[in-house]
């Protein structure tokens, strides 16, 4: 479960209302023509970009990115699960996995096809279909939440020349210059926290979790060729050993930058 996800959103929040719950009564900072004009315009900008079932999967993701799994996510234990399939596929056969728990549901389908008696290549094939439909779908989600964080601060805007233009239009009557700036300033707020604060991040996060999770399954395709191929445990290790690599590298880079 991603916890700095979560932990980032509500700090953000909670500051953010502290801050105005601080200055003034929070009511002051809600107001029905603001968030009619930012949600409503933003929703209906990305609803013309993209279409419904896209919207609903990208919704569907963000879940998937934020709610715990049970799948294995660590590299080296799904090395290690590879090898030990292996010893036990190379003395009973294939079928000698059948009872073996893999606990992860894109490993699973693969082990299960070559249960079932499926070629090497059929096996390989499926999988990478699957992959390329994991990154087809993430990189459309997270231009939905692009789309809404690029709409979000336009309709702000849109809201504060709407707020104005009532403000300029009614000077002769100091009653409506008041309710006039709130909605001005208020829909700029919305959509730059609607932008800031929710939907470039979860773009932005939709994103790194893809490649995450495209980079392990390529792992396990490589790991169920290795299944089928009968490799041995070592050489199994020397071919799957450039992802661990990959990933190390990529930790000592982020350290080397916050140092």
């Amino acid at each position: 479960m991603s916890f700095s996800t979560l932990i980032g959103l509500f700090l953000g929040l909670t500051i953010v209302l502290l801050a105005m719950a601080m200055g003034s009564s929070i009511l002051l900072f809600i107001n029905v023509p603001s968030i009619m004009i930012v949600f409503g315009g933003t929703i209906a900008a990305t609803m013309i970009r993209y279409s419904m079932a896209e919207v609903f999967n990208a919704i569907g993701m963000s879940f998937k990115v934020l709610k715990p799994t049970d799948d294995i996510q660590d590299l080296s234990q799904l090395i290690d699960l590879t090898e030990e399939m292996l010893r036990i596929s190379r003395k009973g056969g294939m079928l000698a996995l059948e009872n073996i728990e893999v606990n992860n549901a894109f490993y699973r389908d693969g082990v299960r096809m070559l249960v079932d008696g499926y070629s090497k290549d059929l096996v390989q094939q499926s999988l990478k279909e699957q992959n390329k439909l994991l990154v087809d779908r993430a990189e459309t989600s997270s231009g939905v939440f692009s789309a809404i964080g690029d709409a979000a601060p336009a309709f702000g805007m849109i809201g504060t020349l709407v707020g104005l233009i009532q403000m300029l239009s009614n000077l002769s009557d100091p009653s409506t210059i008041g309710p006039a700036m709130s909605v001005a300033m208020l829909t700029t707020l919305y959509g730059a926290m609607i932008a800031n604060l929710f939907a470039l991040p979860m773009a932005d996060k939709i994103s790194s979790w893809a490649h995450a999770e495209a980079n392990r399954q390529h792992l396990i395709i490589d790991a169920i060729e290795s299944l089928a191929s009968g490799h041995n445990p070592a050489v199994m290790r020397d071919l799957l050993l450039p992802y661990l690599q990959g990933k190390k590298a990529k930790s000592e880079a982020l350290n080397g930058k916050e140092s």
